[in-house]
């Protein structure tokens, strides 16, 4: 039963089902009907229990709940093993006592996680292996999942994973780019958890943009379907080349069209400019290739640069713009200044 105590997909069926939370499940029973008990004793588990949405028990918690609940399973099924009356009447108050018990402690070990603020919802649990990956700026990394999923992750990025998924959900966290071609499992949805919003998908291709210096989450669907739910429980579903921007100021989520290859065009290595400013530039140069470049300009650059680079060195990029906007540079190791 422990699984689906931890399972967040559960927990929203039972808490703020949707139609595609109660379809997954019904399906899932269908192929699971050996654990209809024990899903029933999870939902009245968690139906007795106040939950406060973004929390998660530690594993520690939820191991002590548990054992707590199949102690108290077993007293029950010992009373009722025991068909001599005067045995009932002799172990009765003792069990109540010891129920009471239990239950207190397990309404006090709920209490404490969920209501504490300092316990963070994307808590992994001690029993998986969790492996993290950090993309240095100036660098790009593709790697594998487990159950065949592809992700390439964008310079200054971190991607935390289980090495292997569980058998209801696959769960993972980023922070930074990446760009997701998720294998399809009707039975296991991706959850990728990104600051105050969660996404959902079964498989499909996506990019996703989630930098802690920026004012906004993008999540820009390529192909499939996916569902965006922010910290407030509000869901966006997004059609093709359709994006969902989360204003991390307003707690706001819009939708809007968008240019897939404009957005996905760093993972196949083009650095690609449309319109952008001489500040949005020097920010691009300084992720792809890993620099500090400062702006000394006696006079400042009018108009807007737009431009493609597949591959090539910064100097060969910097000579391109600095032809067509007017400005020259000079580079000292990792440091670049432009200057008019």
């Amino acid at each position: 039963m422990r699984d689906f105590l931890q399972d967040e997909f559960f927990i929203k069926l039972v808490n703020n089902p949707d139609e595609d939370t109660r379809h997954y499940w019904q399906r899932w029973l269908e192929k699971h009907p050996e654990r209809k008990k024990e899903f029933e004793l999870a939902r009245q588990t968690i139906q007795s229990i106040r939950y406060k949405k973004t929390k998660k028990l530690s594993e520690s918690d939820y191991n002590r709940m548990f054992l707590n609940i199949r102690a108290f399973k077993q007293l029950q099924d010992e009373k009722e093993s025991n068909n001599a009356l005067f045995k009932k009447r002799k172990h009765y108050p003792t069990i109540l006592r010891v129920a009471a018990v239990i239950l207190f402690f397990v309404t006090i070990s709920f209490g404490i996680v969920y209501l504490s603020s300092e316990h963070k919802y994307d808590q992994v649990t001690s029993y998986e292996e969790i492996i993290e990956i950090n993309v240095p700026y100036g660098a790009k990394k593709t790697i594998r999942l487990a159950d065949g999923s592809t992700i390439r992750l964008n310079a200054g990025s971190r991607f935390v994973f289980p090495k292997q998924f569980k058998n209801t959900v696959r769960t993972v966290e980023l922070k930074g780019e990446a760009y997701f071609e998720v294998a399809r499992d009707e039975n296991r949805p991706f959850i990728i958890k990104t600051g105050d919003i969660n996404t959902y998908v079964l498989g499909t291709s996506f990019n996703l943009r989630h930098y802690e210096a920026e004012e906004f989450i993008e999540v820009a669907l390529v192909s499939g379907n996916v569902k965006v739910i922010d910290v407030q429980g509000n869901e966006t579903l997004l059609n093709p080349l359709d994006a969902a921007i989360y204003s991390k100021d307003t707690k706001t989520i819009t939708t809007q069209g968008f240019d897939a290859r404009l957005v996905t065009s760093w993972k196949d290595n083009i650095l690609l400019f449309e319109k952008a400013t001489i500040p949005q530039i020097v920010q691009r140069l300084e992720n792809w290739y890993g620099v500090k470049i400062t702006i000394d300009l006696d006079n400042p650059i009018i108009g807007l640069y737009s431009g493609e680079y597949r591959d090539e060195s910064l100097e060969m990029v910097l000579d391109g713009i600095g032809y067509t906007s007017g400005f020259q540079y000079s580079i000292d190791g990792n440091y670049i200044t432009i200057k008019n």
